[in-house]
């Protein structure tokens, strides 16, 4: 008897320590509380902190954790418009701004991951049904921006998300995208004739535009030349009407000098070394070859 009456009283304390385990409850920095009596919440949230409640089954918190998630590993294979196959990995970035309303509509961090792995798969699939193939396998040497299907996908996720749920879907976006084992040879064929055809056609516009800056170069060549030639006959003009104002001065000055000096110089221009003339004698060139006709 006193065994047995030992046994109920370590039970009792057990059970009473328990319930009083149970009673007391701490939130993390990274939380908040939502309580709940008879399955029911009990506003208001509850902050980070140490607080107190009615044990099991009469009070259960919640705690959710309000810190920023990213959900990603989402492969998925879609149907395009023009009815081909894509594989498709996306992503998003979601926290919890609602925690009353998280904890009545989905209670747990896992099926907050669940519901929006559904909404990003559902969503994606009708923003990428009504496009084609093209729009996300660039056959040019642009790439298409993603940036639009994902502004698409997240504008359809973040107020579904937010009214039904209480999280916040900050961003949301495409991680890969890519086609099938089966489809790439063909497409792979179309990349490289297109890419051909872009570079002929880039081929083409530089040699028109080389011929554009060849003709300009030419055009500026001429110019320049003119414009130098020009500038070259007036410093001659200028020059040769100095030389006939010096010779002018120096014919005034002495008249029989000049023609002295005049006449050494046609000698020097027609007469060299190796030249005999043939002249009568009295020729006007043999006039200062004389000594007395020499100029004093």
């Amino acid at each position: 008897m006193k065994l047995k009456g030992k046994t109920i009283g370590v039970t009792i304390a057990v059970i009473i320590g328990a319930i009083i385990y149970d009673s007391f409850y701490i939130i993390n920095e990274t939380q908040q509380g939502v309580l709940t009596h008879f399955g029911k919440i009990s506003p208001p949230v509850r902050q980070p902190g140490f607080h107190v409640k009615w044990p099991r089954p009469i009070s259960k918190i919640y705690k959710v954790d309000r810190r920023l998630h990213t959900l990603s590993n989402i492969p998925h294979e879609l149907i395009t418009e023009d009815q081909k196959s894509i594989l498709v990995d996306g992503y998003l970035l979601w926290r919890t701004v609602d925690p009353m309303l998280f904890v009545e509509a989905i209670r747990t961090g896992q099926n907050a991951v669940e519901r929006l792995q559904d909404l990003y798969l559902s969503s994606s699939g009708i923003i990428i049904s009504n496009k084609s193939l093209d729009a996300f396998i660039g056959l040019g040497l642009e790439h298409e921006d993603l940036n639009e299907a994902s502004r698409e996908i997240l504008a359809r996720i973040a107020p579904i998300a937010k009214e039904s749920y209480g999280i916040e879907v900050i961003e949301a976006g495409i991680v890969e995208y890519t086609l099938p084992v089966e489809n790439r040879p063909s497409v792979i064929q179309r990349m490289i004739a297109e890419r051909a055809r872009i570079a002929a056609r880039y081929r083409s516009e530089g040699e028109e535009r080389a011929l554009r800056i060849e003709a300009l170069a030419i055009n500026e060549h001429e110019k320049l030349i003119a414009d130098a030639h020009a500038e070259a006959t007036t410093i001659l003009g200028e020059a040769e009407a100095e030389a006939m104002a010096i010779l002018g001065q120096a014919y005034k000055k002495d008249p029989e000098f000049y023609k002295f000096i005049r006449a050494l110089d046609s000698y020097d221009r027609i007469i060299d070394r190796n030249t005999t003339l043939m002249l009568p004698a009295d020729n006007e060139l043999f006039k200062y070859l004389d000594s007395k006709a020499r100029p004093r």
